[in-house]
């Protein structure tokens, strides 16, 4: 190893131990009450490690050959570097030589001012960020299978949101949080299902509720998604390994998809969640109540809404916005959008949108999986409205009942706010919404369940077989059985889950039988619904939904798939059985 090489292998290390205290003093200022010199000396190690940070990319940069393409390739870095180094000549122009010494002064702060601070750390965690996108390049390398990496992720991102909650800065003053409650918000947050243990709205600061809120984003999108478009955005680019594990990860026919497919996925995500918090923010705006905050509600209510994710910042849910049409409907509209699927949303026309490239040919006909996703949808949602409005007793007016009955309909796939009280709804009700929350919303959406596609594979075999057909047949096009052997394995393996989850319960929790099994399958399909069970739930009780929840978001399909992984694939062919009775 020559010389140049041990200096830039110096260098990764130095930085690699410079983002560890840089992260420890970001966590320490805005997580912990600390003493305000020490707050003092902490702003100014800030400030020290992004200049560190600058200088060390301008030295690394000196010592390759390849600079210009390294400049290119690492344009995000470059960009940081040049804001560092312009905000530093200012300084240094409007203060002169001595802001240099001030940087490392403990009792004054001089000419860096708050904002300089603020702006020094909000440069740590970009920088940190761009480097971190390695990560997912190590982990695809790794020889674990794509299910195995994906449990990997979750229960990673389940750790870091779990001791991120605990944080004293994280729960409003008087409020003391417990680990097993830290753990069971931070699993809801993260597999978008939206079952609280403690109000969010008053028990959690708003570093608390922006935590959670983090933890909906990347539980929406999942972290390895997340990952590889970074990689993508700052220039990194996806290896091989990354790419089939992607493919196998979002179900994308092409390995030359993955990057359109990735940078789709966010755009929209992104794009339905801004304009929701746009139309939200002008539905709720009100002279009297701070701008602030109704920004933030709306931003809050808007991800939480398209991530299908339910948390709210109120203590009723929605029941407030029951005389706000308009913030319903918008509410409904984001769940929708979130639970149809990112491949169903791309071919209804934000692929069009997203690429505009003439050579791109995009088949103006609809795929069978879309037909099956937006035919299923639309018959739930219409049955379950109808259902609701005339079996449910009406509360004031009928304009009224219907939008309730429409917006209980949607929320019940998955989505987990609520406009009425779950726990005074009729028996027939409950049960359609126990048997919504199953079937949850479609695949590759912020939604569980068993999922639209699941069911309707199922019903078309139903068919087939009264029938008489040898063959399953949609939209004139024969399905493989290979795709009913899954969906069956879906089916059974939620059945099983929620029936030995609900048996558990039905042990650990003094409650009717009706709410538990309501907890379980809203726990399991990430919804979020309750009957008022989930504040009152025993500590084994809350284990119980917190695996619920986990296996839920993650699908039976991938946990079996993660279990009973083969290090190798044999070959083998046994004889045909035909003498099994069945039915």
């Amino acid at each position: 190893m020559t010389l140049k090489q041990k200096i830039l292998r110096w260098i990764d290390y130095s930085f690699l131990f410079a983002s560890v205290l840089a992260l420890a003093s970001l966590v320490a200022q805005y997580g912990f009450y600390i003493d305000p010199q020490w707050e003092t000396v902490l702003e100014h190690a800030d400030v020290a490690i992004i200049l560190y940070y600058a200088v060390q990319f301008i030295l690394k940069t000196a010592l390759l050959d390849n600079r210009k393409d390294y400049i290119k390739k690492h344009w995000f870095e470059t960009a940081l570097v040049v804001i560092i180094l312009s905000h530093l000549v200012g300084l240094i122009h409007s203060s002169g030589l001595s802001v240099l010494r001030q940087v490392f002064s403990v009792n004054q702060v001089g000419a860096l001012t708050k904002l300089s601070i603020v702006g020094a750390q909000v440069l740590i965690v970009l920088s940190i960020i761009s480097k971190a996108v390695r990560l997912n390049r190590r982990i695809a390398l790794l020889k674990f299978h794509p299910a195995q990496t994906l449990i990997l992720s979750f229960l990673f991102v389940i750790i870091i949101g779990t001791m991120l909650l605990l944080l004293p800065k994280a729960i409003k003053p008087g409020n003391v949080l417990s680990p097993l409650d830290a753990l069971f918000t931070a699993t809801s947050a993260t597999c978008v299902t939206g079952l609280i243990v403690v109000d969010t709205g008053t028990y959690f600061s708003q570093l608390g509720q922006l935590i959670i809120l983090a933890l909906i984003q990347i539980g929406g999108l999942g972290i390895m998604t997340l990952a590889s478009f970074l990689a993508l955005f700052f220039g990194r680019g996806l290896g091989i390994k990354e790419r089939v594990l992607m493919l196998e990860m979002m179900n994308v026919d092409q390995l030359g998809m993955i990057k359109k497919t990735l940078k789709s996925v966010v755009t929209i995500t992104f794009l339905m969640e801004i304009v929701g918090a746009a139309l939200l923010f002008v539905f709720l705006y009100k002279p009297a109540r701070p701008l602030e905050e109704t920004i933030y509600q709306a931003v809050f209510h808007s991800i939480s809404a398209f991530c299908n994710a339910g948390f709210s910042l109120f203590s009723d849910s929605l029941i407030g916005w029951q005389n706000n049409p308009a913030a319903l409907l918008t509410v409904t509209a984001l769940i929708i959008m979130g639970g149809l699927g990112f491949i169903v949303l791309m071919e209804l026309g934000g692929a069009k949108i997203l690429y505009r490239k003439k050579e791109e040919n995009f088949n103006r006909q609809w795929t069978v999986h879309t037909r099956l996703v937006l035919g299923i949808s639309a018959i739930l949602l219409a049955g379950g409205t109808v259902f609701i409005f005339f079996i449910e007793p009406a509360q004031g007016n009928y304009s009224g009942h219907a939008l309730q009955a429409f917006f209980t309909s949607v929320t019940a796939r998955t989505a987990g706010f609520n406009t009425v009280d779950m726990a005074a709804l009729s028996l027939p009700v409950t049960l359609l919404v126990i048997l919504l929350m199953f079937i949850g919303a479609s695949p590759g959406s912020t939604g569980g369940g068993i999922k639209t596609t699941t069911l309707g594979v199922l019903f078309a075999s139903l068919v087939s077989i009264i029938k008489g057909r040898t063959r399953i047949e949609l939209y004139h096009k024969s399905i493989s059985y290979t795709i009913l052997n899954r969906a069956l394995v879906i089916f059974a393996f939620s059945v099983s889950v929620i029936a030995v989850a609900t048996i558990l319960l039905s042990i650990t929790e003094s409650a009717p039988l009706t709410d538990i099994l309501f907890e379980e399958v809203s726990a399991f399909a990430t919804v979020g619904l309750s009957r008022g069970l989930t504040p009152t739930l025993s500590a084994w009780g809350k284990i119980i939904i917190i695996v619920s929840m986990f296996i839920g978001r993650l699908g039976p399909l991938t946990v079996a798939l993660a279990v009973t992984a083969p290090k190798k694939k044999l070959r083998v062919e046994y004889p045909e059985v035909k003498n099994i009775m069945v039915g």
